[in-house]
């Protein structure tokens, strides 16, 4: 459903966000801070402090979040293709949440010079990016297009999908009435 596209693209970005920030933090022995950018920072910046090592994050956080998707025995194909596509959109998404962060240093709190670093934003603004992915999310189909199955629109007449966006296989059931066959309770008298 459109919920689970959400629920793989945040775990991904969830993921690869705290190994991220754990290499920075020295929690993890096998990282450390991210590498320097080779942009060269305006007039008064430098580069410095340390960043958060998204590499390391999203190296790691891929290889533990596709595993399980990755097992021949696990699953439908159709799933599995779009439960690896909604992980690689949250990772897109945190890939795009690194800005640059800086402390001031000078005489008398003057700001003379900025060092600055890469950092992640809060995992808060990751899941409001994603949310506004969610809400549009493709119904896909898992269709033989020449010698192979691929998930493609519904809808024959949208565009291609794009890596950017969530898609889903079925529809969401309407969570407020009761059905047992889904194990909803619904909202009625609650």
């Amino acid at each position: 459903t459109r919920e689970a596209a959400f629920v793989f693209a945040l775990s991904a970005a969830a993921i690869s966000h705290s190994i991220a920030q754990a290499c920075t933090s020295g929690d993890l022995r096998g990282c450390s801070c991210g590498p320097i950018p080779a942009e060269i920072p305006e007039p008064g910046y430098r580069w410095g402090g340390c960043a958060d090592n998204l590499n390391y994050g999203l190296y790691m956080g891929t290889k533990f979040s596709d595993a399980p998707m990755k097992i021949k025995r696990s699953g439908s194909s159709a799933n599995k293709l779009m439960q690896l596509h909604n992980s690689e959109v949250g990772r897109q998404v945190l890939k795009q949440a690194l800005v640059m962060k800086c402390k001031c240093h000078g005489v008398s709190g003057s700001c003379s010079i900025r060092t600055c670093w890469k950092g992640l934003q809060d995992l808060r603004e990751i899941a409001m990016d994603l949310k506004s992915k969610y809400l549009s999310a493709t119904k896909v189909v898992y269709r033989a297009m020449g010698t192979r199955k691929h998930l493609v629109p519904k809808d024959i007449d949208i565009r291609p999908l794009r890596e950017n966006e969530m898609i889903y296989l079925h529809s969401s059931p309407d969570f407020c009435t009761k059905n047992e066959k889904l194990g909803s309770v619904g909202t009625q008298d609650r």
